[in-house]
């Protein structure tokens, strides 16, 4: 059974990142913090089976997104974000403190580029929300936990 509500805002989680993006002087850009922050919700989802952050993943023409935390970086363009967005700062659980550590880890070398192709790929959430229901379609949490319940099954 999902845990469908969770008290943290996106921005705080995608903020955790920017942090150790600055901390590892190697500023991630919003394409990456958006991206990064959809993979650590979705691996939240698969192995735990609640959600990281409350806000809804939309299918956008460039991927999964946060809404709110594509327009609080989108000034940045394809720059290295270097400040944190005006959130609430947030204390995240063992296990997600560790899981947001973990996806920094595996991840964060990774191009937006990238990124955007891992999240693109056929049969990702993105890809058959996309394709079924087309552009900024929500995609559902129950789609999210099982491609990532997968991944982990088969890892």
């Amino acid at each position: 059974m999902i845990e469908h509500t969770s008290t943290h805002d996106g921005r705080a989680v995608a903020n955790a990142l920017i942090t150790k993006g600055i901390e590892a002087s190697s500023p991630f850009t919003p394409l990456q913090i958006g991206k990064l922050s959809y993979i650590a919700h979705g691996w939240m989802l698969g192995l735990y089976g609640r959600r990281l952050f409350r806000q809804p993943v939309l299918a956008w023409l460039y991927g999964p997104v946060v809404r709110d935390i594509y327009f609080g970086l989108k000034d940045y363009r394809a720059s290295g974000v270097t400040e944190t967005m005006d959130v609430a700062n947030e204390e995240f659980d063992i296990y997600e403190d560790t899981l947001i550590q973990q996806v920094f880890e595996e991840y964060g070398h990774l191009s937006g580029i990238t990124l955007s192709r891992l999240t693109h790929a056929p049969g990702t959430p993105w890809h058959r929300v996309w394709h079924s229901n087309g552009r900024n379609s929500e995609i559902p949490i129950d789609l999210i936990r099982e491609h990532f319940a997968e991944k982990a099954r088969e890892e």
